[in-house]
């Protein structure tokens, strides 16, 4: 589905009309697409977004009241970047601008809150999910844009446009995997030698989680935040413990769940414990050597954090957390620990653009 900018639109019984759009990627995301619709409505302004690939459709509006308070009722749902494409109409962006985004949904997860950070400054809306069957298409009207062109000008600009944005997909796949950027934790701690290997743990579906212990007495913090500088910052997100110093911090990435923590009546000494999600999705063994406190808390926090979406992703694989009955946390993410992953990689996004193309110099 593709609405050019005239286009009239019935969304949930509320008409309105395509007045601009923006072709977003992802390229921490396999570089995939999505579509935003500005739509011009009688009670105001609403943005349309159409994520074919997903089956996601949702109608949002500016909440600029929020302010980056982002209270405990919204827990995290996606993260990443989002590099225009291509854009036309009453749009204020032009392709190859990009910015940082965070997608929260409500306990009902009917609604959703974002975040784009911007280089000019940072930009929040509330909203809703809608079906794809909510948006019926009514009719056209031109719509007046400066210069007036032809129709077959028209078609010939179209044209270009999707050869842009093809060139630029491709051209994008090629400078990501040129970077080699990484963004795993268990290359990193294999390869560092702050890390000693402790021991491994077999789980379910011939999957395993890898034990390594700090080198020398430090914090949870310390540690977390090393491992966060190790991956460049690429975390979906990472969760202490009550919010309080010290204590177990959960660091999700795309691939894969790991746990800082101190072994039970040592708190010299701290462990982190790494594996593929699908160990976590399969498996709900106790982390090695930890309280019951802890591990109900790992528990409860990769239920909250991971499960939803592994549950796509290994559809058809026997879970353990299918009958889950325990607690949830809401406050995922959202506190010092995130706001210190995005700082890290978009230090390091900066480092490999001033380098002009080559690697960055490192730590």
């Amino acid at each position: 589905m593709f609405y050019r900018v005239g286009t009239l639109l019935n969304i949930k019984g509320r008409p309105g009309k395509v007045i601009g759009y923006i072709q977003y990627e992802n390229p921490q995301d396999s570089n995939k697409a999505w579509t935003e619709y500005r739509i011009k409505t009688s009670d105001g302004e609403v943005w349309l977004s159409c994520d074919e690939i997903y089956d996601e459709y949702s109608v949002s509006w500016p909440a600029n009241n929020v302010r980056g308070r982002i209270g405990p009722e919204w827990h995290k749902v996606d993260e990443g970047k989002q590099v225009v494409r291509c854009a036309e109409g009453d749009v204020d962006v032009d392709p190859g601008e990009s910015a940082d985004f965070v997608e929260y949904e409500d306990v009902s997860e009917e609604h959703t809150l974002s975040v784009e950070v911007w280089e000019d400054g940072s930009e929040f809306s509330r909203g809703e999910y809608i079906e794809k069957s909510d948006i019926v298409e009514t009719g056209y009207e031109e719509h007046s844009a400066g210069n007036g062109i032809s129709a077959n000008q028209g078609v010939l600009v179209m044209a270009c446009i999707f050869c842009i944005c093809c060139f630029v997909a491709l051209i994008g796949n090629h400078v990501s995997s040129y970077l080699g950027v990484n963004k795993n934790i268990s290359k990193y701690l294999e390869s560092s030698e702050k890390y000693v290997f402790e021991t491994s743990l077999s789980g379910n579906e011939n999957q395993k989680a890898t034990v390594y212990v700090y080198h020398t007495p430090a914090t949870t913090d310390d540690v977390a935040r090393d491992i966060i500088q190790g991956i460049a910052g690429y975390t979906e997100s990472v969760t202490q413990k009550d919010d309080k110093n010290n204590q177990e911090i959960a660091i999700l990435t795309n691939q894969e769940y790991c746990l800082v923590y101190h072994p039970e009546n040592e708190e010299q000494k701290v462990y982190i414990q790494v594996s593929g999600r699908k160990y976590n999705y399969t498996s709900d063994n106790a982390p090695y050597r930890i309280s019951r406190a802890g591990t109900s808390w790992y528990r409860s926090h990769y239920y909250s954090s991971g499960y939803s979406s592994d549950s796509s992703a290994y559809k058809g694989t026997p879970s353990a957390y299918s009958m889950y009955n325990g607690t949830t946390i809401h406050n995922i993410g959202n506190g010092y620990f995130d706001s210190y992953s995005s700082s890290i990689r978009q230090s390091s996004i900066n480092s490999r653009q001033s380098s002009n193309g080559g690697l960055s110099s490192g730590k």
